[in-house]
């Protein structure tokens, strides 16, 4: 039996977008973050600005023999499938087009990660069920979608690879988060101990995610960062900076690197930026970048693609900043170790291989930073609501987004941008 505070943490998880990392329960700061949502959109609405504060279609039947997901099929010509809506060419514009996506039965839902390439999105319903937090899952290729039901509740898929592979966690009757990936429809339970989670996916069917020692309740819980070969193979524990450290994986590229969102085990040590890169001996801790008032006290990695970390850094000031804000989009390119500060204001979200992100952008609304300017998304023909919401997958070329829009707090709707 799962207790009240449990409940209301996850269900503001649904209602807001949060930053990726260990699921810990921090009810209070929820709560807080919950209600000065709800009061910028109230001044949002009378007119005045306000801003707030604010983790395979199948593996082919064979991989390679070095080791990559051979490549996707073809999409199929039946009526049942449509094929997918041609890309645009040429340079970026950021000039898109917003679409409700296809839910079977209640339309409520939002999309929860994407491959690379944009052809599949993950996403979940609203929660069903008088009491309970019970997400029937979405896969989509396409416009296609496809219905899943993992065990459990909180069910939530987080990351798909571009052969369709899905990667997730639920939460048990026993109060035990368990890892799962799907695979061409078919739920399968990853490999370990009692109590892992699953955050990302890279083409090769490498996943990483995350192992749990004790409850969230218990003052000795911790989390430690892992990595399954394959869906089929067990987890294997990765280095620790130090003895002290917890935290857990949140990317995987495509070269194998690995990032983590990780801290030293002290209450008052902040979040830090973790790298595995492949054949090295120790991880490596990203340096605190370096934000307009001076060096950052944290910094929260978002995603890993191409080289790119991109993640918000904040600083801790006595004085509030000219902007009212005091978290930083930053991108830090892994082959420099050189870390930039982009122009823009970004809560939550992902980034890509270009090291852009997107998530929810200044005015609580989705939107894309890229390395000159902000697009603000647009809402689909005929929504009659705000522009709330965010995006939680961004296409290596910028061009197919998936994301959410909030006509209010009970109203969600998943939805595809597709830019040029």
């Amino acid at each position: 039996m799962r207790t009240d505070d449990e409940h209301v943490a996850d269900r503001l998880r649904w209602l807001d977008d949060e930053p990726a990392g260990p699921p810990r329960i921090d009810l209070p700061g929820a709560m807080r973050e919950a209600r000065r949502r709800r009061r910028n959109r109230r001044v949002a609405a009378a007119g005045a600005a306000a801003l707030g504060v604010l983790a395979v279609a199948a593996l082919p039947a064979a991989l390679r023999g070095d080791g990559r997901a051979a490549p996707a099929p073809a999409a199929s010509t039946s009526p049942s499938m449509p094929s997918p809506t041609p890309r645009p060419t040429g340079p970026w514009q950021g000039i898109c087009t917003a679409a409700l996506l296809s839910v079977p039965g209640d339309p409520h839902g939002a999309v929860t990660g994407g491959d690379p390439d944009g052809r599949w999105l993950v996403g979940r319903r609203a929660p069903q069920g008088q009491g309970r937090l019970d997400f029937g899952l979405l896969i989509w290729e396409g416009d296609r979608v496809r219905e899943v039901e993992l065990p459990g509740e909180a069910q939530e898929l987080t990351d798909v690879n571009r052969a369709g592979l899905a990667v997730g966690s639920s939460l048990s009757a026993g109060n035990e988060w368990r890892a799962w990936a799907v695979r061409d429809g078919e739920v399968i339970r990853l490999p370990g101990g009692t109590s892992e989670g699953a955050a990302a996916v890279n083409d090769a069917g490498r996943i990483v995610g995350y192992r749990s020692l004790g409850h969230a309740w218990e003052p000795a819980f911790k989390q430690l960062p892992v990595v399954w070969d394959s869906y089929q193979s067990r987890p294997v524990d990765l280095p620790l900076p130090g003895p002290q450290w917890e935290g857990t994986a949140v990317g995987i590229d495509e070269d194998g690197t690995i990032l983590g969102a990780m801290s030293d085990g002290h209450p008052d040590k902040p979040t830090r930026a973790v790298v595995w890169r492949p054949g090295a001996a120790r991880p490596e801790v990203l340096p605190l970048p370096r934000v307009p008032d001076g060096k950052a006290d944290r910094f929260l990695p978002l995603s890993l693609a191409g080289g790119w970390v991109t993640g918000t850094a904040e600083r801790d000031t006595k004085v509030v900043p000219r902007s009212g804000i005091n978290r930083y989009p930053v991108r830090i390119d892994l082959r420099t170790r050189q870390a930039d500060v982009m122009e823009g204001i970004l809560w939550s979200g992902t980034g890509n291989s270009r090291g852009w992100l997107a998530g929810v952008v200044s005015g609580d609304v989705p939107g894309v930073i890229t390395d000159t300017k902000t697009v603000k998304l647009p809402v689909p023909d005929g929504w009659r609501g705000g522009r709330q919401g965010g995006v939680k997958s961004l296409s290596d070329d910028g061009r197919v987004l998936g994301g959410k829009l909030e006509r209010d707090d009970q109203d969600v709707r998943p939805v595809r941008w597709t830019c040029r």
